[in-house]
């Protein structure tokens, strides 16, 4: 009798242990699991544009000529209306399974700096106003081209000296805050370290 009494308590201890140790495997699978979902959510998102910054610039740009009476004969003027965008956002690409946390229903979510996805000229609106040339010249057929690339990175300037990564960055946020909050996560923390124009 007495052997079987002590070997009862041995096997509720082994039960116990086999318990909390298939609980405690469950929970990591699941978190690897949720991670996996998060990240390859995340990854399809791509290139996310999150902030969109559009202006009209006015464009001067010349031959350059040592006086005005060589400009008047030989010089090449071209005043340019230039209408563009500049886009900023992510590179989701780049998010790793180490950059997702999950604890139960808080996720933590680290991102690539925001980053300026593109800057392009609206050819349609984008429109010569005034060109002058010189008396004796036939113009510099590469003058408007060069124009429209002083225009771009103009527009540029203009959109990151407007913050138009501080405009990305808290776009993401409420974005992922609310996508993610929809599945579940009642703590959600969006990391983003800072961009450079």
């Amino acid at each position: 009798m007495k052997p079987k009494f002590f070997l009862l308590p041995v096997v509720i201890g082994l039960i116990i242990l086999v318990c909390v140790f298939i609980y405690q495997q469950r929970k990591r699978f699941v978190n690897n699991t949720n991670q996996s979902a998060v990240v390859l959510q995340i990854q399809q998102l791509n290139k996310l544009e999150t902030a969109q910054f559009t202006i009209e610039k006015i464009i001067d740009s010349k031959t350059v000529s040592s006086n005005i009476f060589q400009e008047f004969l030989y010089g090449d003027k071209i005043l340019l209306i230039a209408h563009g965008e500049v886009v900023a956002g992510f590179d989701l690409s780049k998010i790793s399974k180490e950059d997702i946390k999950i604890q139960e229903n808080r996720l933590t979510v680290s991102l690539p700096p925001p980053e300026i996805l593109y800057t392009r000229i609206d050819n349609d609106k984008t429109k010569v106003y005034d060109r002058t040339q010189g008396l004796l010249t036939k113009g510099n057929k590469d003058l408007e081209s060069e124009a429209r690339l002083r225009a771009e990175e103009s527009i540029r300037k203009a959109a990151c000296d407007a913050k138009i990564l501080d405009q990305a960055t808290d776009s993401v946020k409420k974005q992922l805050k609310t996508m993610f909050g929809s599945y579940g996560y009642s703590e959600i923390t969006i990391n983003v370290p800072a961009g450079t124009c």
